[in-house]
């Protein structure tokens, strides 16, 4: 076939719109994301992510007929929703629908039976990335079917709340941007479906059409949040991460201190009085030979759309006033409810190779710890697991913790910090 510079620059598009590496540790610091969408598909749907950095295994299983075909004609309703009037109709056609779900699922576990390449690629690095839990009792072709059926399902989720308005679980903090009663709502709708099928240029690309249109609609709503300031091990967290390799932790009697954060009340605060009381709290900790480094966690949160993050301005607070040094504090940017402050924690504990024998602390105020000590219902409903295991409360603000291996699991209803 000849190779034209137009067809040169339409493949380059859609490698830059697609394709990058991955490594085996899904959320640690080895994993060579380039770029901000790369972080958003990888955070949010991993197996996709994994098919997606490996062409010869997709294009291998999207030439069978049984996946051809669904792909074809999801591919078909997509192309002749340039007719669409309506909303629901867009909403419709960007989704995938339960029939091509079922199929799709059905066409991998057979698949699973006789392709080597995709049992490798389950059993070296899906099943080891825990991403979609423990694998316990679930053979191999279950934990794949599994983790298909949740990214499929969890595309439609994104596109029902950013592209239908449909209310997400914190509708005051995680709504969509537009009022879709306007026209103009339906025009953007439009050019989100025209930009993403500018990407599709072959036949097995278009098992990643949803994907890429969540990544739009992600992306035109300013919701790329589970994305800011990655990658940490290399920005934000750099200095930290370097320290904890040359901590003696037997000197201490905690691993680290998680200070929650306390979202502003107004959209022009940087950071709320609870926030600068807990900072206060962490350092006087922290000074006091507690633990050799703070975790201060908050994304950008409250209010709705605000500016800042309450990680980075609690560091700041802990930088400027506290005078703790910056190579004792980690961020995590991302969690929004204090399930997740302790997930995440969890999973930097893991990841950043923190001691497994010692307990972590979490600094907050009196009602905050008492909130925790009872979360574990909140937890096992919100994220269907407890990221933790709690130990003895040594005082009214304090009480200590350890993570688990539940806690790298990804969570598919919330696509801002999953």
């Amino acid at each position: 076939m000849r190779v034209t510079n137009s067809s040169l620059k339409r493949s380059t598009v859609l490698i830059l719109s697609l394709i990058v590496l991955v490594s085996n540790t899904v959320w640690g610091q080895d994993k060579p994301f380039k770029t901000t969408q790369d972080w958003i598909i990888g955070k949010n749907y991993y197996a996709t992510f994994l098919l997606l950095t490996d062409s010869s295994l997709t294009k291998e299983l999207t030439q069978t007929k049984a996946i051809s075909d669904i792909l074809s004609a999801r591919h078909s309703r997509l192309d002749q929703a340039i007719d669409c009037t309506t909303v629901d109709c867009l909403v419709q056609a960007f989704k995938w629908s339960s029939p091509e779900m079922e199929g799709i699922s059905s066409a991998f576990a057979k698949a699973f039976e006789t392709n080597q390449a995709l049992q490798a690629l389950v059993s070296s690095k899906l099943i080891p990335s825990k991403t979609y839990g423990l694998q316990k009792e679930l053979t191999a072709k279950d934990y794949l079917l599994k983790a298909i059926e949740q990214d499929l399902n969890a595309m439609n989720y994104v596109i029902d709340v950013y592209a239908g308005a449909k209310k997400p679980n914190y509708p005051r903090i995680d709504s969509i941007s537009f009022d879709i009663s306007k026209k103009s709502y339906l025009t953007l709708l439009k050019d989100v479906r025209q930009d993403v099928l500018k990407d599709i240029r072959t036949d097995h690309d278009r098992f990643f059409e949803t994907m890429l249109l969540v990544v739009r609609l992600l992306e035109v709503n300013e919701r790329w949040d589970a994305a800011q300031l990655e990658p940490l091990v290399e920005l934000e967290n750099k200095k930290a991460f370097e320290q904890i390799a040359k901590t003696d932790f037997k000197k201490y009697p905690y691993s680290l201190l998680l200070t929650l954060g306390a979202g502003p009340g107004q959209y022009d605060q940087a950071i709320s009085p609870g926030g600068m009381l807990r900072c206060r709290q962490a350092a006087r900790s922290y000074f006091d030979g507690l633990a050799p480094f703070i975790v201060v966690s908050g994304g950008r949160v409250h209010p709705f759309k605000t500016p800042y993050i309450e990680a980075i301005e609690m560091k700041k607070y802990l930088i400027t006033v506290m005078q703790v040094p910056e190579e004792a504090i980690l961020i995590d940017p991302h969690a929004r409810h204090t399930t997740t402050n302790l997930r995440n924690t969890s999973r930097i504990m893991i990841n950043y190779g923190f001691p497994s024998d010692k307990f972590a602390i979490i600094n907050s105020a009196v009602s905050h710890i008492d909130a925790v000590e009872k979360m574990a219902d909140r937890c096992i409903k919100e994220l269907g697991y407890v990221p933790y295991s709690l130990g003895k409360r040594i005082s009214d603000v304090i009480i200590e913790f350890q993570p688990r291996y539940e806690s790298l699991t990804i969570d598919p209803d919330e696509p801002l910090d999953p």
